[in-house]
């Protein structure tokens, strides 16, 4: 699993890309083996923050799957309408479920 977080140049950035973009980000990244677990607007910041749990498929490689996705329709679709440039940091964290979680990939 990775959590990403993603900031965003200003509010109305912000709920555009919460609107718009995530509803159909969703969507298209499950045709890719890319399953969105749920994604936050950050509360404890001052900042513009958008923050996703994502996972993948066991003995998927997370790089591959993101690199199709990139290389398609459905990645220029999510995009339309949406200045990409409006997204000022991004912030990638790999994640390993302790055994006992009951949030694990190999259970979904």
């Amino acid at each position: 699993m990775e959590m990403r977080t993603y900031t965003l140049a200003d509010d109305g950035a912000l709920q555009r890309y919460v609107s718009t973009f995530w509803p159909r980000h969703i969507q298209s990244l499950q045709k890719y083996g890319i399953t969105v677990h749920g994604v936050w607007i950050e509360q404890s910041s001052g900042d513009r923050r958008v923050v996703a749990l994502v996972g993948y498929r066991p003995g998927e490689d997370p790089r591959h799957l993101a690199e199709s996705y990139r290389n398609s329709v459905d990645f220029v679709d999510d995009h339309a309408n949406f200045d990409i440039e409006l997204i000022t940091s991004t912030h990638t964290v790999r994640l390993d479920p302790i055994p006992s979680s009951p949030l694990r990939w190999d259970r979904h």
